[in-house]
Parts: C-alpha cells; structure tokens; sequence
C-alpha cells in the first residue's frame, strides 16, 4: 500500500499486485493485397491503406476483381478480410514491384503490417489470391566467392545489378581477416537480364579484392518471398497457388518454399462468372475454409476435408488416392471428390501441409496454434512490464502462464502436459538487470493425416460359427 495522509477510520485500497488473464485474439480475420488499375480505385480508398470488409455490402463499391475474391472466401464463410489495395503497373515487373513494396514505408504487402495502427484486426489468413503463382525464372539463384579479398566488417555489403533486374538483397559472410567467405541469397529479385555487376560497399573503407560470379536462374516468387517476412511479424498463415499445369510442376515449385508460413494449393477451382466457368485461385477458398473452421471449432481444426462451397469444378481433376497422395507427400494442399467412393459428393479441400523445412511445423493446425499460445501469452504479460520485482509478482506471473496453458487444455487446443516455470537459469544479474526468465512448454495436437488399420483373417472361429449354425439347424429339425 502507498504512503497517504493519515485518516481516522476504515478504507479499502485496490492492490496494484493483480495476476492477468490472456486474451486470444481472432485467429480466422482473413487478409489480400490485390493490385488494381489507378482508374478503378474507388472514392474515399487510398493505395497501399488497408480496410475492413466484414459483410457483403463492405464491397459494393470495389473494383470486380477484388469483389471475386472476397466472394470466394465468402461462398466459405461470412467472415472479416483486411484488404491493400496496390497500383497495378503498366508491365508485369511494375506490378510486381508494387505489391513486394517497401517496408521503410509500409507499401505493398508491408501495408498489411498498418491494420492494428489503423484500429483493424491483424490478419491471420493471408490469401494470395493468385497473385504469387509462378516461380520468378530470372531472380539471383546463387551467387559464389571467386576472389575473397579482406579487411572486411560486419558492415559490409553487396549489391547487384544486370542490364534489367532488381529486388536482390545480398548478404556478405565474413571470415578470417575480414575476408567474404560466402555470399547468401536473402532475397533473388526477378528480372535480370545480361552480365550481373557486383558492387562492394565496405564503410570502413579497409575491404579490398573481392570478386564474385552470380547465377541467374529460377528462384522464389518475389511477392511470395516478401509476404513470408510479414507473415512472420503477424503470426499469419500465407495461401498462395501454384502453377496450375501438372503435379510434377506443381511439386517443383512449392520445393522453393520451406516457411511453415506457407500452404500451398493446386489446381485452381473452376466458378461460375456470368455464367461461364473460369478458372479461379484456390489460395482463397483454403483461406476460407481454415477461417470457417476457426470460428466453429477453433485454430486446432484444419480446413481441410470439407466441402468447398461456390465452385463448378477444378481447373485439372485431381483423383483421390495416388495423385492425391503424390501432392499431399510433397505439401501440396488440393482439392479432391470423392463421390465414386464412398458415395461423399462434392469437392472437397484436401491437405493440412505447410511447407516447414522442418517436420515438426509441417501441420497447419500445428503452427497456428502456437501461434495463438505464444501471441496470447506474449501480450498478457505486457501488463507485468515495470511492476517491482517481488515474491508476489513472479507467482502472479507463475499463475498467469499456467491458467492460460490449463485452460486451452480444458478447450482441447492443446494437449495435456502443458507447463510454465521461472527458468533454472535465471540468476541475480539477470534480476538486476530486470530481466526475468520463464519456461513454457505445451503441445498442438496433430491432425490424424494417415489412419491404418490393420486387417486380420479370422478362419477358425468364422467356420466354426457356420458349422455350429448348419449343427444346430439339424438338431432342432430332427427333435421337431
């Protein structure tokens, strides 16, 4: 309690040692950057500004490409999308370069990272809407070290640059004696053309010799790779299509992904347009379905194998069982029917995959979860920032974390086991420094992707129970 002014009676003062309650945010708001014609922007919108459609008649005045593909999630379910709108260029390479953005300035696929400071939701199912499909076949594919030179710092850089070309971001490894022992890729760019030209910037102004040779060649898609950085800052799930042309192609390009960020989808669905099928991105319905899921069951529960609603058809059938399984084992998502077998009509979603370099992120569900842990406990424990270390405090802390855990186990979000602990290895300094240290430990349960069953002949007892019943047919016939 504060020191007061002295008071002859009772008063009751609230404790300023209150433990906290973890707020989940909304996991199924869905979110599209789609670039449109300066001419089509609609009054009262601006580029690169992004908005709230959470009814149907929030996009009456947008332009019809957008409208389609907030009718395609909405065919799922009725739902809130934050939506950035770019300009469109006059050739594709201008387009691309508007919806990759910048960040200092939160363009591009960047101005979904404004909604919260705009009052929206942060978007959790980004759909790609078609946008990232193809593999860029002109990106910086590699670049190798012919000459390491030295006296190089942590400050250098590379950039590159061709007859066309740009969005390459390279970083320079340092070695001994300031010497680039490697040059890693962190973003290929598209559209580079002719003898590439590397430039060293060293701001000590000491790096000397160094030479390099670059590969032009197929790469990620450069939107898709920008969008995976914000992603990562939103705790999102990316939906973005693939090629659309056959299995193998669609499994070679979703091999240039490894972000848990990712879920891949292909063929694209056939809809209905003035009466007339087109194909259309499937990247929307998954995103879709997951935010239908989300809202029925919650993040724990794929949306997958369920009926797609909205749809004709698929660009190129895609049959359940072996073609099905080639995709789904290379982490591409598809969409099945699967009517001729066992009677189940209608095209279904089929596919829980991310495309984590790691097996233990490779389940949708999975990753989302963890999300929604690691984003709720992260945000509750703002409330203990600059409260006085004391024995009251950390327990409160102590009971925040593990009634956060227990109550998603009691909600079958997360399995039981779950825990939260001050660390072992928290020590004085750390505690004079402010600083504390927790452990938390909890797991997602998996989605059941392959159930076996295994089959058994049962001769003895199935003869024995025939001719036990021809036995006892004669005896009574015999005793009437």
């Amino acid at each position: 309690m504060a020191s007061i002014e002295s008071h002859h009676g009772t008063r009751v003062f609230q404790s300023a040692e209150e433990a906290t309650i973890a707020r989940f945010r909304n996991t199924s708001t869905g979110g599209m950057v789609i670039p449109i014609a300066e001419a089509d922007l609609p009054s009262g919108y601006s580029f690169d500004k992004p908005f709230l459609v959470s009814k149907a008649s929030d996009a009456a005045k947008l332009p019809e490409e957008v409208k389609e593909e907030i009718d395609s999630f909405y065919d799922q379910t009725l739902n809130s999308i934050v939506i950035s709108l770019v300009k469109k260029g006059a050739t594709p390479a201008e387009t691309t370069a508007a919806m990759v953005g910048d960040f200092s300035r939160k363009t591009g696929v960047h101005s979904l990272l404004k909604a919260t400071s705009e009052g929206l939701p942060r978007p959790k199912l980004i759909s790609m809407a078609g946008y990232a499909t193809v593999a860029a076949l002109d990106g910086i594919a590699a670049v190798a070290v012919t000459v390491p030179g030295g006296g190089y710092s942590a400050e250098t850089t590379i950039t590159v640059a061709g007859t066309t070309g740009q969005g390459a971001v390279l970083t320079p490894v340092i070695g001994d004696e300031g010497a680039i022992t490697a040059v890693a890729v962190a973003k290929p760019g598209w559209g580079y053309t002719g003898d590439l030209v590397f430039t060293v910037n060293d701001p000590d102004g000491k790096g000397t010799g160094a030479t390099f040779t670059g590969t032009i060649g197929q790469t990620l898609n450069p939107i898709l790779a920008e969008m995976i950085g914000v992603a990562e800052k939103l705790r999102a799930m990316i939906y973005t299509d693939g090629p659309d042309s056959t299995n193998q192609a669609a499994v070679q390009s979703r091999q240039l992904i490894g972000s848990k960020r990712v879920a891949y989808c292909d063929p694209r669905s056939l809809k209905s347009v003035n009466g007339i099928n087109y194909p259309r991105p499937s990247s929307t319905i998954f995103a879709g379905l997951q935010a239908k899921m989300d809202k029925e069951q919650g993040p724990h529960y794929a949306g997958s194998n369920i009926v797609i609603n909205g749809i004709a058809g698929v660009n190129r059938p895609i049959e359940y069982g072996e073609e099905a399984n080639y995709l789904n084992f290379n982490r591409v998502n598809t969409i099945v029917n699967r009517a001729n077998i066992d009677g189940a009509g209608g095209f279904r979603a089929w596919g829980v995959w991310t495309c984590a370099d790691h097996p233990l992120w490779q389940f949708v569900p999975v990753v989302r979860v963890a999300d929604l842990v690691n984003e709720a406990i992260e945000e509750a424990f703002l409330t203990f920032i600059d409260r006085p270390q004391s024995k009251a405090q950390i327990d409160l802390m102590l009971m925040s974390g593990r009634n956060t855990l227990k109550r998603l186990e009691d909600e079958g979000v997360i399995l039981t086991g779950s825990d939260f602990w001050l660390l072992d290895g928290q020590t004085a300094d750390d505690g004079v420094q402010g600083i504390l240290k927790f452990g938390m430990k909890y797991e997602p349960p998996a989605p059941i992707v392959d159930l076996r069953v295994d089959a058994y002949r049962n001769h003895t007892l199935a003869y024995e129970l025939l001719y036990n019943s021809i036995r006892g047919v004669v005896e009574i016939s015999e005793m009437a």
